[in-house]
Parts: C-alpha cells; structure tokens; sequence
C-alpha cells in the first residue's frame, strides 16, 4: 500500500515536469526559431511479483513513472517577411552556426541578422554569424576624389571618420569551405568596385550602298597643279593644269569647274574658278588654265600658295558613322568613333568600305574668342581672323579632333584604319578590322563573322554582324565589355546563400556564403538558450553536405527578408497542458487514496 504513495508523488513530478515543458513552448510561441519540446515519460520497476520460469504473466509491479528526456519538434515554422535583409530563414533541414564572444560555436533557427558597429553580421546577443569569406576584398588607397564620394554618399558627419578603404574583385559565386574553416562573416563600409577597361566592341548595322551621284569637289592631285606665273607689278596671276593624275576623278567632263584657291604668308586667301575644256578639237585632252586673274587683295610680295579642286558630278562615297562609349583602363568614358566609306567606284559584284577608327577622349570645349589688338597671339597656335574679329586655337589633327557640332575636342587615344567587303547580297566576305590601343589595353574590334563554307557546308552565313544592301534593314547595335568603377551602394543576398555586395557601377559581387550545418541526430543537440544549441555526444559533430564530386553545399535554401516563426501550435500545446492538468489531478488524487485506505487498515480491529 505504500507504493502507492510513491506512484503518486511520482506522477506528481511527472506531469509537473510536462506541465513546466509545456508552458515553456507556450511562452515562446512567438520566439523566432524556437523548436518546440514534447516531454516524454517512462515507467519505474521495483520488484517482481513473483520467480516462476512457467508463469505465463508479467510478473513486474511499477512504482510510478519519471521524466525521461525531452524531444524536439524539428517540423518547419511558418515564414514571416520582413524588411530586413538580413532576417534569414533556411527553407528545410540545417542550422545556422554562430560564434559567441568567446569564441565557442553555437547553431541556431533563429536567423535575424544584423550589422553591428564593427561591420559583422550578429545576431541579437551579439554572436558572429559563420560563412565562408570570398577572399576578393583586400585594402586599398583611394583618391581624395573617390574618398569624397564615399563621403557624400554615406553622408558621414565631420566628427566621425571613414573607416579603411577596401576594393573588391569580380567573382560569380564562393566555394562553401570545410566545416573547420568557416569564420565570422564582416562587410565593410567602405567598398570599391575598380573600373574594368573595354577590350572589345561588336557591332551590327547596315551600311547602305545605295549609290547617289550629285556634285562634288575633289581635290586635285599636286601634279595637276602648275608653277603660277605672278606678275607682281600688275598683281596678277597666271596658271595652267591638268586633271590626268588625280584617280579620284570619276567621270570628269569638259564644263566642270576649276576652283583655285591662292593664299599669301598672311594666311588671306581667295578663290578664283575657271572652266575644264579640251586642249583643241583634235585633243581630248580636259585642261584648265587661269590668266591673269586679280590677286591685288592678297600680299604678292610673300610667298604664294595654290591649291585646286575640280567641282563636277559623279557618284558621292556613302559615309556611315557610328559611336559608341567605352571605358578606359582608368574608368573614364571614352568612345569609339568609327566612319566607313564606301570606295567609288564598285563592282556589282562586291562592295568595300573603307574604316576610319579612333578612340575619342574630352580634352576641352571649342571656344571662339573675340580678337583682342592688345594681344600678341602666337600664329602657330591660334587663327586670327581680322574680318570676323575672332580667335581661335589651332588642334593638331593628328591629336585633336574638333567637333565644331558639339563645339567640344576630343584627344586622339588611338587611331587606326581598316576595311569590310561584302557580297552584291549583303553577307560580309572580308573583315579587316584592326586593334586599337585602349590606353594601353588592346581593344578588338568584330563587325562579324565573314562568310565561310567547309567541304561544301556554309558554317557561317556572314549576316551575324554588319551587312551592306539597299533593300535589308538591320538595327543599329554594339555590344562591349568594360565599365566604371563603382562606390558601394547596399548589401544584399542571392539565392545561394552568398552576402552581395551592390555598386553604384550596377555591378555586384559575393562577399561571404552563409554556412548551413546539419548533424547526424539533430535531437541529440544540448539547449543553451531557447534557441542556441551546441553539440553533445548524443548529436555528433556538425558537418556540410556535400555533392556527388565531395565538394561541400549547402543543403538547403537560404530565404532573405523571411524568419522561420516559432513551431509550436497553440492548439495543441494547451490540449496537452489540460492533458498534463488532468494527470497531476489524478495523481494528487491517488495519494489521497492511498492516505484514506491506510487510516482505515489503522482503524480496523480485531
């Protein structure tokens, strides 16, 4: 009878321990990560009842039940979205390892994150968040230019410092590393993106060979050209050519028009024109000549200077421009600046364009200055212009090239020449285009693929890229590589669980992967807070998964911007607490019981 009691205090203990398990799940209902616990029991064998080998029955006697252990409900809590990008959640098995300030590892559900002073990812005691660091961020010196636009951009105050400048390397994604060397994961304030020059440029377009006749003037080779006879007492001038070697004539007719250009050591000029004609009715022979003009305007008395062109009709070159920016090995935007000009005349069998390339960079704008008198200016370096009363500075064209349309100057980086044939149906047959110094950096340019074929099989249709025909039409695009350099503008997570860091520039890089550990027996794990763990006996060491090549992985997805919510229903927890209730009840009452009958067995007499 007086097991009994001791069943009941048993009991008592029991389900006061499930009570207290219990309770504990419903205080921390709303505990981001917790991990509900189910209490489990057993029963306690005193004795046996009796020794016989042939007794069909149990033969044992309980006295009560203890508190065995306490199991984990490892089902996955619900997801909240929050604004931080940092609140983490892991979508299936696995933990997330922090680092306490001792230094000891601890794993965890509970993924809000943060950055503290410092620049590390902790959580809210204050412990590092595990990862596996890029290794792409080394210190760096920055110049006073870019330190300011950090300082601009992050609005630092004049009593607080910036921190130590780091630049970053392109990198697609991290390697998750062994388990013994993941480290605490921190994120510089002060990140900078280097600029990566352009060393190449792809073009598509079409270059119209429509032929077009009009009138031009095409200057006449120096051969052409007589001595000028100068008559200095009547200032005049008298001059006689031909036409014969100057091959960019066409079709010259007698009638198309001479214009003569005479110019003193002053730099005052005028033109005089005259007509082309047969040398008789016996010669063909198209000459020019000039007799006695006026050149009174001009100082005959200096050296005389004569240059001609021949106005006349015939087919005009096509020309066709293209632009296009490029970054240079210091990040400045520079551009390409490409002209093709077809070569006149043509097959119709092919048609060949001449390239003219140069990389551009803004020297200055094109200013107009009015004439000063009480200025002496230098005439190897500005054109004066009396008449006018203006100014200007003289570039040289082999480094300057002047765009009078945007009124600017660009330095010539490179310049170099080449030339594209193509077929009387448009595909490219020949591409000759060259490679250009990008401030050092080689830059390719690929106007496409020319046409080829292999043991009778067309491997390429020579249509990838530029075409040339007047009845397709082909939208203008390049394509390159490169850009600027770029100031840190946020951090970020990507769906492989890596720390991206974003730049100004639209480039992003990883910084760190977040480290996802699983265990042999999750259960086994030994509670530090409600919800820190560290490993036992009972759990094994923690370790990565890995992939069919043994290289490690993660698992299981990382989620940003979600936390996992507590696990536990309320539903449930409060049926097995008025569970618990009952069975404490019950106990308590079996005491009583007990207490009666024995007073009873007192009274009893004989």
């Amino acid at each position: 009878m007086n097991s009994s009691f001791y069943n009941g205090i048993s009991g008592i203990k029991s389900q006061q321990f499930g009570l207290d398990v219990w309770a504990d799940n419903i205080s921390n209902i709303s505990t981001i990560g917790y991990k509900g616990a189910t209490p489990e029991f057993s029963t306690v064998f005193a004795t046996t009842l009796a020794n016989s080998y042939f007794d069909p029955t149990a033969n044992s006697q309980g006295l009560g039940s203890r508190a065995q252990t306490t199991s984990l409900n490892m089902s996955q809590g619900i997801f909240q979205n929050t604004d931080n990008v940092f609140d983490l959640s892991i979508g299936g098995e696995g933990w997330f390892g922090v680092q306490g300030l001792e230094g000891q590892s601890y794993y965890t559900r509970a993924g809000a994150f943060s950055v503290d002073y410092d620049g590390n990812l902790v959580d809210a005691n204050g412990n590092y968040l595990l990862g596996t660091l890029g290794g792409n961020i080394t210190t760096t010196t920055l110049s006073d230019r870019i330190l300011n636009e950090f300082g601009t951009y992050y609005k630092v105050s004049n009593t607080r410092e910036l921190g130590t400048p780091y630049s970053i390397g392109a990198l697609e994604d991290i390697t998750l590393s062994n388990v013994e060397n993941q480290s605490k994961i921190n994120l510089p304030d002060i990140l900078y993106f280097p600029p990566e020059a352009t060393t190449y440029v792809k073009y598509q377009a079409n270059l119209n060979p429509k032929i077009n006749v009009g009138n031009t003037q095409i200057d006449l080779d120096t051969l052409d050209i007589g001595t000028p006879i100068i008559d200095t007492t009547n200032e005049t001038l008298s001059i006689s050519g031909t036409i014969a070697n100057t091959s960019a004539l066409q079709n010259p007719q007698s009638g198309d028009i001479v214009i003569l250009s005479v110019t003193d050591e002053n730099g005052k000029s005028i033109n005089i024109s005259a007509k082309l004609s047969p040398i008789s009715e016996t010669d063909s022979t198209l000459v020019w000549s000039f007799s006695d003009s006026d050149i009174s305007s001009l100082d005959t008395a200096t050296n005389i200077s004569v240059s001609a062109k021949l106005q006349t009709e015939q087919e005009i070159p096509n020309v066709e421009h293209f632009t296009t920016e490029i970054i240079s090995p210091e990040g400045e935007k520079n551009f390409i600046d490409m002209t093709f000009t077809k070569s006149v005349p043509q097959s119709t069998l092919e048609t060949t364009w001449d390239a003219q390339i140069q990389i551009l960079s803004y020297y200055e704008d094109y200013e107009i200055q009015t004439y000063d008198p009480n200025v002496t200016y230098d005439p190897t370096l500005y054109d004066v212009n009396l008449e006018a009363n203006q100014v200007t500075k003289i570039y040289d064209p082999t480094l300057y090239k002047v765009d009078l349309g945007l009124n600017k100057v660009y330095e010539i980086i490179d310049s170099q020449s080449g030339d594209a044939t193509f077929s009387g149906a448009g595909e490219l047959l020949v591409s000759n285009m060259p490679t250009l110094s990008n401030s050092g950096t080689p830059l390719t340019i690929n106007i496409g693929t020319p046409y080829a074929e292999e043991n009778g099989v067309i491997v390429s249709n020579g249509y990838d890229g530029m075409i040339s025909n007047v009845d397709l039409d082909k939208a203008r695009y390049s394509e390159k590589d490169g850009y600027v350099e770029g100031l840190l503008k946020a951090y970020g997570m990507d769906e492989r669980g890596n720390v991206i860091a974003e730049f100004t520039n639209g480039r992003s890089a990883p910084v760190a992967k977040i480290a996802i550990y699983h265990f042999m027996n999750d259960q086994g794990l030994e509670k530090v807070t409600s919800t820190l763990f560290s490993t036992s006996a009972n759990s094994g060491q923690a370790i990565f998964y890995t992939d069919a090549n043994g290289n490690p992985i993660l698992g299981s997805q990382i989620y940003s911007n979600r936390l996992e919510s507590s696990n536990v229903s309320m539903a449930t927890a409060l049926t097995e607490l008025i569970v618990m209730q009952k069975a404490f009840d019950a106990s308590s009452k079996s005491i009583t019981t007990s207490d009666q009958m024995i007073k009873n067995a007192i009274n009893m007499k004989a």
